[in-house]
């Protein structure tokens, strides 16, 4: 889906961030940069993480919910100029240089992965790819340095700084150390990472094997069943008008009509979660918007998530847009989050981006735009909910470009309006409900 969205550009030294689907998008200053400190703690790699500011939720209304603030420290560093002596010739003896201090740090059955191509998304993933392999198939206490050449110092340092905060508690599963440094003459990006435990021995502590047989195929059908249900034939996102391609009604505006990428991961902890994403991000990047094979934007179902739904909005899309941030690609995406318990920001606190309308907006906009005014708070919230209410926990990848563009063909209040009475007024709650279920189930 493009690009029914809400978008502002906010320039500023440390960041220009964009957001975000269809129903939501904001170009904002992305993520707290600062000096690295404590950040939150997790508590267990898939289900619980503690915020910096916890907050009670009132039990009463479904459909809206206070969202704790999940922060993560980003450290700014100042790069090396383009044109300073590692850009020049000498680069190549350089590399042979560093790449001989690393080996001399190689532990026993240690190996280097080195790579000097990739840079910004493509480096990113393969930071999570590297570490998802690891998690997946290798033994505890394997290890692998990894050096990107072609990537920034920030980048690598960000990453190291994400996964430390992710693997605050006990039982995490990689411990990532960044090796560069100038008492030790290694100047190249590189990271140690460390397997700390198994996929298996987390499973073993803190839950049941997920039994999940439904395939790529089926989950992607789902998806689609939903877009066809909510953004095409109720007309949700008036720039989606079919389930297999996005960005319609923008052309005048310089934004073709590109293909929306259906994706299905069955990833089971943030590690394999964020390596299928990036890799699907730098599938997009590369394929560009138009063409053939040109995406506009991509849906990926990660069902392994469904009955998390605190987890999933708070510390799952705090971590995946601090990499947006960290890989300096907030010109480039903007990331949204969809859940089948999808609750309405109730105003209280700062979802973080990628998130609906708090509630009070929403409240504002009807009274402005609606002719009834009939609808309470509680079907107001409901209103917003069904809007992000996917079969699957599902990440939205959209181009920053397109969401911008979008931004000037619509106007948000009588759209989120209209949106909200369509599916509340007209279809209804339960309704909605059943349908949803039925997706959830489709073969």
């Amino acid at each position: 889906p493009t690009s029914h969205t809400h978008a502002h550009a906010h320039m500023n030294p440390f960041v220009t961030a964009v957001l975000l689907f269809s129903l939501q998008a904001k170009l904002v200053l992305s993520f707290w940069v600062q000096n690295h400190q404590d950040g939150a703690q997790l508590t267990s790699s898939r289900i619980s993480m503690t915020a910096d500011d916890p907050v009670s939720n009132d039990v009463g209304c479904s459909f809206s919910k206070a969202f704790p603030r999940y922060r993560i420290n980003l450290s700014q560093l100042k790069e090396p100029s383009k044109d300073s002596w590692f850009s020049s010739p000498f680069q190549g003896i350089s590399n042979s240089v560093q790449r001989s201090k690393l080996e001399k740090m190689l532990t026993q059955g240690e190996e280097i992965c080195w790579d000097s191509e990739v840079e910004g998304v493509s480096a990113m993933s393969l930071l999570w790819q590297r570490s998802s392999q690891m998690i997946s198939n290798a033994r505890v206490g394997s290890s692998e340095i990894i050096t990107l050449p072609g990537a920034t110092l920030q980048l690598v340092q960000n990453w190291v700084e994400i996964v430390q905060w992710m693997s605050d508690a006990d039982d995490s599963l990689l411990r990532a150390t960044l090796l560069t440094s100038e008492s030790i003459g290694v100047s190249v990006p590189a990271v140690r990472i460390e397997l700390l435990g198994t996929l298996q021995d987390d499973l073993e502590d803190d839950l049941e094997p997920i039994a999940n047989t439904d395939s790529a195929d089926v989950l992607n059908d789902r998806t689609r069943a939903w877009v066809k249900r909510i953004l095409v034939e109720q007309g949700i996102c008036p720039f989606t008008r079919s389930v297999t391609k996005s960005g319609h009604g923008l052309s005048d505006i310089g934004v073709p009509v590109g293909k929306i990428a259906y994706h299905a991961s069955f990833a089971e902890n943030a590690f394999q979660l964020f390596a299928d994403t990036w890799k699907a991000i730098d599938q997009m990047i590369k394929a560009g918007p138009s063409g053939k094979t040109g995406i506009s934007s991509i849906l990926l179902a990660a069902p392994a998530f469904d009955d998390d739904f605190d987890f999933w909005a708070g510390p799952i899309f705090a971590m995946l847009e601090a990499s947006v941030v960290a890989a300096k690609a907030q010109g480039q995406i903007g990331v949204v989050c969809f859940h089948p318990q999808y609750a309405t920001p109730d105003g209280k606190s700062w979802p973080g981006f990628g998130h609906m309308h708090s509630l009070p907006r929403l409240q504002k906009w009807y009274q402005e735009h609606s002719e009834s005014k009939d609808l309470t708070t509680d079907e107001i919230a409901a209103g917003g909910a069904w809007q992000r209410r996917t079969p699957h926990a599902t990440i939205n990848v959209l181009r920053a470009d397109q969401l911008e563009a979008a931004e000037s063909k619509r106007m948000s209040g009588s759209m989120y309006t209209e949106n909200i009475e369509k599916l509340i007024c007209s279809i209804g709650s339960s309704k909605l409900a059943d349908d949803l279920e039925q997706e959830r189930h489709l073969l």
